[in-house]
């Protein structure tokens, strides 16, 4: 006789609240499943995503230690080196210091050129799209000393317009006489590539220096670091050896970096939790294995007479393995899909959630195939038991059970 398939619904159905129960248990599961590897993958993707040509000078001492701004020629006269710029951490806040988000004063006639490859300007003072909306945003940002270009990420959260005026109050760089920093929004930019977050306000640096010179507090001002462009095939070891013995003796020693590395250097203050989080995502995992597990073998023992009526009826024993089986699979593929199908969905929520703190959050096609693969490894491991038994249970024991 065929397999009777209806009997799968109606089973299903019948222990509607367990059957939810147990969906709802995968759907949990696969989701935070996803979440810990993509946090993993994220992290990944941020170092492997770093341009190969790029480099980052630092001081030896520490990285918040400013270089000196006499540093910047000497490292464009090294060979092999295409073009620098400064890149100054700032730190201030807009409306209120819990909504963090990242500001850097650059040189703008340079970065925006040495990052084409990693920032698209998408959108220009007067609406400009395309190549249009680069080069009106670039000349526009020349014209406006207090000119800046920010991610469509803060645009959106602080329903930010073009043109708009935007108060920033600085809490490491004050300003002489107390008052916000104000910066014009001439331009809007999406990243290309995962190391460059898309909630970041850039600025120039020479309206950084002219500002803050004199004020309080500060005497001869230098930057946190000077990203170095190469030329095509230049060797990385030989530039970075270069630059670091021009410096070796002071006044501040430095230590050149590919930008691989120095993105590397802040996953690796992390310690071992991308391992921890993949750990947890296995325990979610096998837990909830025993969780479906448990509920099949106790569905296979509260219809062990109705399995005994089906083989006195002439059903096959595959027959009763491929029913159980197909209920198994339907509660882990069906619950398990679900949990992956909402990781992805709410990818971008997650993202304007982590910010900064993980620029580039996604859910990668092989961490959802991962999900389902686990969902039906899951739902074939869970029927094992249920129609290892029915296929050893005899029609007369069957119906004397009272399971």
């Amino acid at each position: 006789m065929s397999t009777p398939w209806f009997l799968v619904r109606k089973h299903l159905a019948d222990h509607w609240v367990r059957s939810g129960l147990t969906m709802a248990a995968l759907s949990l599961a696969l989701f935070l499943f996803c979440f810990v590897t993509s946090i993993v993958t994220t992290l990944d993707r941020a170092i492997s995503s770093a341009a190969a040509n790029r480099l980052v000078v630092q001081s030896a001492v520490s990285l918040f230690v400013d270089l000196p701004l006499d540093y910047q020629p000497k490292i464009n006269a090294v060979p092999g080196v295409e073009d620098t710029s400064k890149m100054q951490w700032f730190g201030g806040y807009h409306q209120d210091e819990s909504q963090f988000f990242a500001q850097f004063a650059v040189d703008h006639e340079r970065f925006f050129e040495m990052y084409a490859k990693d920032i698209s300007i998408t959108e220009g003072p007067n609406g400009e799209t395309g190549e249009a909306a680069r080069d009106a945003a670039l000349a526009a940002l020349a014209a406006e000393r207090r000119g800046t270009i920010v991610g469509s990420g803060l645009m959106s959260q602080f329903d930010w317009q073009m043109g708009q005026t935007v108060p920033i109050e600085a809490k490491i760089f004050p300003k002489p006489d107390g008052s916000a920093w104000d910066f014009v929004i001439v331009g809007v930019y999406e990243p290309i590539k995962t190391n460059v977050d898309n909630r970041t306000l850039w600025f120039r640096w020479d309206y950084f220096l002219e500002t803050i010179t004199g004020a309080e507090g500060f005497g001869d001002l230098g930057t946190g670091v000077f990203m170095v462009n190469m030329e095509p095939g230049a060797d990385a070891a030989a530039v970075t050896s270069s630059i670091d013995a021009l410096f070796a003796n002071g006044p501040q020693k430095t230590v050149t970096t590919t930008e691989q590395a120095f993105q590397a250097t802040f996953v690796a203050m992390l310690g071992s939790l991308p391992e921890y989080m993949q750990s947890i995502g296995g325990a979610i995992v096998f837990a909830v294995l025993f969780s479906v597990v448990n509920t099949m073998l106790l569905a296979a023992r509260q219809r062990t007479r109705s399995s005994g009526i089906l083989k006195a009826l002439g059903f096959s024993n595959a027959a009763l393995a491929r029913l159980f089986f197909a209920e198994s699979l339907f509660l882990s593929v069906l619950g398990g899909g679900a949990g992956v199908a909402f990781a992805k969905l709410s990818e971008q929520s997650m993202r304007q959630t982590l910010g900064p703190n993980m620029p580039g959050y996604g859910v990668e096609w092989s961490t959802i195939a991962l999900g389902i693969g686990i969902a039906v490894f899951v739902g074939i491991v869970a029927g094992l038991g249920p129609a290892w038994n029915a296929s050893r249970l005899r029609p007369v024991d069957a119906l004397r059970s009272e399971g």
